[in-house]
């Protein structure tokens, strides 16, 4: 016997349909180990199949995953009675089929660290043998699974078996019914393991093997084999500490079974193989099966290969690699670990089940709230993983058990890999959330090449705009003015919507920097710049490149987790305005009416005849669903408004240079219309109120109101 990675066995070419069937899963692991392989890397669809149950679960404990539904379809499978706990793999590539039929689960014991078996058969296309025979088996297995798959998720799956029947059409033909094949694929869906195999035999077994961890708590199936087979001499070959037999059959059929033990494998036995030796031979069963009725009967749904003349397979499972010798029943300690079974229903309450986000924007979603009596709303909400708040936030029919909605664009936009959704009621008393799934987003599971490059740069300038103003300062120094033209021009501050994980709700902190004056030129600013080279040109491209390219483009999407990223970009383009203004370099009328549209892009939007754009905080507002707690908290949190104050104070500022009757008059009297629009989208919004302090704060990190001379200013930003 030899020990193999599962991951050894995905080699090759690129498959155009792989399917892979399991009870438990391991994203993560699946991710990072199995999915680069070359079978599955560039693999053109990816389904894997899991026990319904089992999905729930996993999605309870907050698996890390980021292509999940994206780049492979994960397909929940219930079974009525039972569980979904088969092993078997089709991976189809354009010149040959690939069959794993083994014990294994997706996850990183299963693959690389417990003792399991598995069988690996390769065919080609044009060749009808027992290798395509078993692939053809194979698929009509997963055939079979879209009637038990998840209702909103199974129409994918089928229209991707279909599609391939109609490429290879020889993979629907007709199996050959002939009595004798060394290997043939068997499953619960056919009906019953034990009575096929029972029917099979012409003769009965003289000998019968069997490796398995789990056995039924009252040895059923072992009394049923004695009873069947009397003269059959049984040989159970366990782990210590590890295979759940229970004492009691041990000690009613002790004449008939004996046991024999694992001696030199310290991995964790999760092998299932019943071996028989009987008038027509040696043979074998291997596959996903315990020795248990739940297994055998068919309660569960499970994959196993029939392989036939397989006495040197056998021998074969304890060689040098493996060694077993016979004990005492008295000398065996089982395992305490219970056979998978099935559970009772997860949970009372929302519950989303299914979340299909389809090519044209629509998001088909099954659910169910549980909740007597019903909630008062119930809505899905949206958000991308690292993201605390959902970006958008849909109503659905409380009454109903599915729905179909339009998905704002602002939902899709930016997500870095896969986006989850929740079921959110609100009743009388409290808003319920729903654990979160993986969207399904059927357009980019059929993988395509592309090529491009990526930007890596992890500068905090880069990031944040946090710096830039100082930094352009050490660049002038150092390197002259037209090293800070030519830097300016080539930064983008990033673009983020919270789908990083940076949104962190944080509260206003003052930044300490180092200071200077804003309006002492420095040495290297008085220097005339080479080539006739504007530093001014060079700061208005920046500002305006940003304001079109992130400031508008949160406000058209409205995501609220990134409120962040846009006041960072906010903050880091009035400021380098604001200081090259005090420097002479930025003329006032080329400040003022940028300061006007920012203040407009961030709450109401513009709709002028000349320009239109959305407004950050009204789109917001309606991606929740006017869901002002939500809003009111994390505007308080990141101190929006005292920062949309701040820059009209900057503004008032910069007016009164030319009109000295400015320091006599109150900011509501100077610029009413801006100060009446925010005053309104406070209360329209049901948003806190600023404080003096916090916008004192702002100023001064601007590098404004250091002058004692600049109180004039007022803080008029009360009703």
């Amino acid at each position: 016997m030899k020990f193999i990675d599962f991951g050894d066995f995905l080699n090759g070419e690129p498959a155009t349909l792989a399917l892979l069937s399991t009870y438990q899963f391991d994203p993560d692991y699946f991710e990072r180990r199995l999915l680069t392989s070359p079978l599955l890397q560039r693999a053109r669809r990816i389904a894997v199949l899991m026990d319904e149950r089992q999905w729930f679960r996993l999605l309870q404990q907050d698996y890390p995953a980021r292509l999940l539904n994206r780049r492979y379809l994960l397909v929940p499978v219930k079974r009525a009675g039972g569980v979904f706990h088969p092993k078997l793999s089709l991976f189809v590539t354009p010149s040959s089929t690939h069959v794993l039929c083994g014990s294994n689960n997706l996850t990183r014991a299963g693959c690389s660290r417990n003792l399991e078996i598995l069988n690996s058969v390769v065919s080609q296309p044009d060749q009808r043998n027992e290798a395509c025979w078993l692939a053809q088996e194979a698929f009509a297995f997963f055939r079979r699974t879209c009637a038990d798959a998840q209702e909103t998720i199974a129409p994918i799956l089928r229209g991707w078996l279909d599609d391939l029947a109609l490429s290879e059409r020889w993979i629907i033909s007709d199996v050959p019914l002939e009595n004798r094949r060394r290997v043939r694929l068997i499953h619960t869906y056919d009906g019953s393991i034990w009575q096929r195999i029972s029917g099979w035999l012409q003769s009965p077994p003289k000998r019968l093997m069997v490796v398995s961890p789990f056995y039924d708590s009252d040895g059923e199936l072992l009394t049923r084999a004695a009873k069947q087979w009397p003269r059959c001499k049984i040989e159970l070959v366990v782990q210590q500490h590890t295979t759940t037999l229970s004492p009691m059959p041990l000690l009613t059929l002790r004449r008939q079974i004996s046991l024999a033990e694992l001696r030199n494998s310290s991995r964790r036995l999760h092998a299932k193989v019943i071996a028989w030796q009987s008038g027509e031979g040696t043979a074998c069963l291997a596959g996903s099966a315990n020795f248990t009725s739940a297994a055998l009967d068919g309660r569960n749904v499970e994959t196993c290969l029939l392989i036939e003349d397989a006495a040197s397979d056998i021998e074969k499972l304890f060689d040098r690699g493996l060694d077993k010798r016979p004990i005492k029943f008295d000398d065996f300690v089982p395992g305490t670990e219970t056979e998978p079974e099935p559970d009772a229903e997860i949970g009372i309450g929302p519950r989303l089940n299914a979340a299909v986000l389809g090519a044209n924007g629509v998001l088909r979603v099954a659910y169910q709230h549980g909740l007597s009596p019903s909630p008062i709303t119930l809505r899905v909400g949206i958000r991308a993983p690292g993201e605390n708040h959902p970006r958008v936030l849909l109503n659905v029919p409380i009454s109903a058990r599915s729905a179909v909605v339009d998905l704002p664009e602002a939902a899709l936009a930016d997500s870095p890999s896969v986006l989850l959704a929740s079921l959110i009621a609100e009743t009388a008393a409290k808003r319920l959330d729903s654990v979160a799934i993986w969207v399904v987003q059927e357009a980019r599971l059929t993988y395509e090449p592309v090529t491009g490059k990526s930007s890596t740069g992890g500068q905090q300038i880069e990031e944040t705009g946090e710096g830039l103003a100082e930094y352009i300062e050490e660049l002038g120094k150092t390197e002259g003015i037209a090293a800070v033209i030519e830097y300016l021009k080539r930064l983008s501050i990033r673009y983020n919507d919270g789908g990083s994980g940076q949104f962190r709700g944080r509260p206003f902190v003052l930044r300490v920097r180092d200071p200077f004056r804003p309006d002492i030129p420095p040495d290297w600013l008085l220097k005339p710049s080479p080539d006739g080279l504007s530093l001014a040109d060079a700061i208005y491209e920046f500002a305006d490149r940003h304001e079109h390219k992130r400031l508008r483009r949160h406000a058209s999407r409205g995501n609220i987790n990134g409120i962040e990223n846009f006041l960072d970009i906010l903050v880091a383009v009035v400021r380098l305005l604001y200081v090259y203004h005090m420097r002479g370099v930025v003329p006032r009328g080329h400040i003022l009416g940028r300061l006007y549209k920012y203040l407009r892009i961030a709450t109401v939007g513009i709709a002028d005849s000349a320009d239109h754009s959305d407004g950050y905080l009204i789109s917001v507002s309606e991606n929740l669903g006017r869901d002002s707690s939500l809003l009111c908290q994390i505007a308080r949190d990141t101190q929006f408004l005292s920062h949309l104050w701040a820059i009209l104070l900057l503004a008032l500022e910069m007016r009164q240079s030319v009109d000295k009757q400015a320091t006599s008059k109150r900011l509501s009297k100077y610029l009413p219309s801006y100060v009446a629009m925010l005053q309104e989208v406070r209360r329209s919004l049901s948003l806190h109120s600023p404080t003096e302090e916090s916008i004192s704060k702002i100023l001064s990190d601007y590098g404004a109101l250091t002058d004692p001379r600049r109180r004039y200013l007022s803080f008029d930003f009360r009703p």
